[in-house]
Parts: structure tokens; sequence; C-alpha cells
């Protein structure tokens, strides 16, 4: 897979400069040239990768599970994540597991 070396940095990340963060987010990794590749310009909170159709790979599995009780918000609606993903992520914490849908503005809408 090409992003196998991004899944593992990634946990890599969140596990050496917020090894205590309760809050992860997670994203699809196909999203990950809006998001960006340099993950450590995001804010404080740890990004964690799956992908669309249901891959969560290992190096996210047992950051999540290291957490424990980490709160999971997954970026990006049901096109984004699939709800089979989501129920898979959420029995690896004991945590609460978010969505977040992003809601985009047009001109006729300000």
């Amino acid at each position: 897979m090409v992003y196998k070396n991004t899944f593992t940095e990634a946990a890599a990340y969140a596990r050496i400069y917020a090894p205590f963060e309760l809050n992860i987010r997670i994203a699809p990794i196909e999203r990950l040239p809006e998001i960006g590749m340099d993950i450590m310009a995001l804010s404080k909170y740890p990004v964690l990768y799956v992908t669309r159709t249901g891959y969560i790979p290992f190096a996210t599995k047992s950051e999540i599970m290291r957490r424990c009780s980490a709160n999971l918000f997954l970026l990006g609606g049901e096109e984004s994540i699939s709800e089979w993903v989501a129920y898979a992520l959420s029995t690896l914490t004991k945590g609460k597991v978010y969505r977040i849908i992003e809601c985009c503005t047009t001109n006729e809408n300000r």
C-alpha cells in the first residue's frame, strides 16, 4: 500500500508529541493531499489515518488501544469514513466516537 509509511509516521508522531492526549482526530488517508503532508504542522490533537474502504492499519489500531479511553473525532461524513469503520474504531476505545462533518458555505450563502 502506498500510504503504509504515512500510517506509521502519524502514529509515531502521536506517540512522541502528544503521548497522553485523549482526543484523537481520525482522517481518511484519501484526504491527505487536502490535509497536508506535514502532520507536525497540525494542532496538538494527533491525527491518525484509516482508509475510506474500511482498512484500519495496525499502527492506527495500536495507538488508539494504547490510549485506552481516547475520544475519536472522525473527520468527514459517511462518504469519507464509513459507518462500519466508525463502529470498528469504537471497539478499540472506552472513549466516545464523534463525527465532524465539515460545512462548506458558498458565496451565495454569505
